[in-house]
């Protein structure tokens, strides 16, 4: 099963290598060692993006803008592959051109983009790496949208010895050890980075200063398979 995971951390050039250190203690594949029990391991697969990207760039939008272009492309006949593996697929592909057109027309923004909805708009397996990733999918704290929903969230920061590692992670159903039970949090990001703000409010000032997240922090979209 595939989740949607928005990491938080400090500002760095190494997007993907950080990734790596946060998620690692978390890997389903790697044995147990004297640094990583693995008993709280959660994905075997991850990529920057995947079928999750683009959300940030849609939570942008309004819900009633996203329906009008819905409405749009059911009047004019946009027909998808019956085989879905993440986003769908335009098909005949020659529908490709018109729908993007459209997309454009209606969410205009610097540079024109495939339409995020579909399949085309990037490789959701990650072989092209961070250059084919969608805009807002590395996004700057202060620019995500309070609507922005995800069902998984870590707030990395330094740990141990400075290592850069998860602070604060928030999941929205848990595992009891009978079934899944749902948790209070509404899945939003910017509630998840208040309540653990609110957290850091009884730490030293020192302690807050390299912890508290910051306006020009990163927030990158995930997707993991469980």
């Amino acid at each position: 099963m595939h989740h949607h995971l928005e990491i938080v951390m400090p500002p760095t050039k190494n997007i993907e290598g950080a990734i790596r250190t946060i998620l690692a203690p978390f890997d389903e594949n790697a044995k147990a060692s004297e640094e990583y029990s693995r008993s709280h391991a959660f994905w075997d697969w991850y990529v920057i993006g995947g079928r999750w990207s683009g959300h940030k760039l849609m939570a942008k939008y309004d819900a009633a803008k996203i329906e009008e272009f819905e409405n749009w492309m059911q009047q004019e006949h946009i027909t998808v592959s019956s085989l879905q593996a993440g986003k769908q697929t335009l098909q005949p592909e020659t529908q490709i051109p018109k729908v993007d057109a459209k997309w454009n027309e209606m969410f205009p923004s610097e540079k024109p983009v495939a339409c995020p909805l579909f399949s085309h708009s990037n490789d959701q397996y990650g072989r092209n790496g961070l250059a084919d990733l969608l805009p807002d999918d590395v996004a700057l704290l202060k620019d995500v949208p309070a609507s922005l929903k995800c069902s998984h969230i870590i707030i990395a920061g330094p740990g141990y010895e400075d290592k850069l590692g998860t602070s604060f992670m928030l999941i929205d159903d848990a595992w009891n050890g009978v079934n899944f039970m749902k948790t209070a949090w509404d899945r939003t990001v910017t509630s998840a980075v208040d309540q653990y703000r609110e957290q850091l409010k009884n730490y030293k000032d020192d302690y807050k200063a390299v912890r508290m997240p910051q306006a020009d922090w990163l927030v990158v979209t995930v997707d993991y398979h469980s």
